[in-house]
């Protein structure tokens, strides 16, 4: 890793031959903000090979989710295979999968390979508001994919709803992280972009560990795939041979970064600017 910091997060130079390979097992987004299209932009920001895991289709702009669509769980496995027995990836970002089946097939898939680094992101609802999962596709989330996870990053509904408590200032941040790391075995960081006063973060370890990073709060409406991003780039710093604190904070700086480049697309919470540092 060079020492460049100009854009406020650790740039790496990698020998093309030995470039560190990333996978997402999400959906698509055909405005390109979140999902797939999201994790692909961050993992190649974040200096790493993306490849991609097409788990479901959404019809989706920056106004709303208008479909969701399955994709059937034989295509899904083959993908994974086709991708692990070829480019293994050094970590895996896990996103939206659509139905019960898919989420079982993509967990199996997973375990079969002894897939490392795997960062799940427990989307339940997208920027706009849109639910993007039933009850029964959380519970299945849940007991398939938390148990291989090296990270799940809730945000704060989102954690609410997987700890069913309230969460309304930073102790609740903390209590709900560690609850979750414990449960699951997994660390968690339950992201704080959701509460009012900053955007805040509190990573809690399984040893019951835990740590602050800090972010500002930017006075940006523009949003769409700020989750997706985050655990993309969390992943991809994650198959750089980063320590988990250092892939999170990376992360956080990249984000920031696209967040204050401002871009203003669309008639609702439009994308970031995923390629602001290449400007």
């Amino acid at each position: 890793m060079r020492g460049d910091t100009r854009h406020g997060y650790a740039q790496h130079t990698a020998d093309p031959h030995t470039l560190p390979a990333a996978l997402t097992i999400a959906t698509t987004d055909s405005s390109g903000g979140a999902g797939i299209a999201a994790d692909l932009k961050a993992m190649l920001a974040n200096d790493v090979y993306g490849m991609c895991v097409v788990a479901g289709i959404t019809a989706q702009n920056t106004t709303g989710v208008q479909l969701i669509a399955p994709v059937d769980p034989a295509v899904v496995r083959e993908q994974i295979d086709s991708v692990f027995t070829d480019i293994r990836p050094a970590a895996v970002k896990i996103g939206v999968i659509v139905g019960d089946d898919q989420i079982e097939t993509v967990a199996a898939a997973l375990r079969d390979h002894h897939a490392e680094n795997v960062v799940v992101d427990p989307v339940m609802v997208a920027t706009s508001g849109s639910s993007l999962a039933d009850s029964s596709a959380v519970r299945t989330m849940t007991r398939e994919l938390f148990p291989l996870a090296v990270l799940i990053t809730p945000n704060i509904p989102e954690a609410q709803a997987l700890t069913g408590a309230e969460i309304s200032s930073a102790a609740d941040m903390e209590r709900a992280a560690r609850a979750l790391a414990e449960r699951f075995g997994c660390a968690a960081l339950v992201k704080g972009g959701h509460g009012t006063q900053d955007a805040n973060d509190v990573l809690a370890l399984p040893d019951g560990a835990t740590q602050w990073f800090a972010g500002e709060r930017i006075g940006n409406p523009n949003t769409h795939g700020t989750g997706c991003t985050l655990s993309s780039a969390i992943a991809a710093h994650l198959a750089l041979g980063e320590p988990l604190g250092n892939a999170i904070a990376h992360a956080k700086a990249y984000v920031s970064g696209a967040l204050r480049a401002m871009l203003d697309l669309g008639a609702g919470s439009g994308p970031m600017d995923h390629g602001w540092a290449q400007h």
